[in-house]
């Protein structure tokens, strides 16, 4: 039907620490599977073989100067950093849904941009998170879940990687 999961709000939490009212842009990562192709002897033509994934990035803005997450760039002791984003969608019958996109892993820059004359409400600090943990639930299912570290990529509940893991012995 149309108009079907339309976006409604959104709103993302670092380190816990809720920015509602303050994040003015986010965009999640792009997932990728790198290919190589592979063509034999007796093959009309190469067929695009899985080669592992591209590095996973994202990255948020958060209005004005945000001291809490200047402080949480580069590399953290004791674990990586955990930024969730949680959208609403909506339908012409009103029904709504939530999409909460877990990101893990460290911000790589921090881009405080161009500070001018007039007007400065627009500014805002951008953040880029190189990530090594993501995460998508729809209406409370889990769809994608990439954990690079232990060898996990699950697609609707099934880790596309679980039999390259026992034929390791992992």
């Amino acid at each position: 039907m149309a108009a079907d999961n339309m976006l409604r709000r959104w709103a993302i939490w670092v380190d816990g620490i809720g920015k509602a009212g303050n994040a003015t842009s986010y965009t999640p990562p792009v997932i990728n599977v790198r290919t190589t192709d592979f063509e034999s002897g007796d093959m009309d033509m190469p067929v695009p073989i899985d080669d592992g994934m591209d590095p996973l990035e994202a990255s948020f803005s958060i209005a004005g100067i945000d001291p809490t997450t200047l402080v949480l760039f580069g590399f953290r002791s004791g674990g990586s950093l955990r930024v969730s984003a949680r959208t609403t969608y909506d339908n012409r019958q009103g029904e709504v849904k939530e999409l909460v996109e877990t990101l893990g892993g460290m911000i790589t820059s921090i881009d405080r941009g161009e500070q001018g004359t007039g007007s400065q409400r627009d500014r805002a600090q951008a953040h880029t998170m190189k990530l090594d943990y993501y995460k998508v639930e729809y209406d409370g299912q889990t769809l994608i879940e990439i954990e690079p570290v232990n060898g996990i990529r699950k697609l609707d509940g099934t880790d596309q990687l679980a039999g390259i893991k026992a034929a390791m012995g992992l």
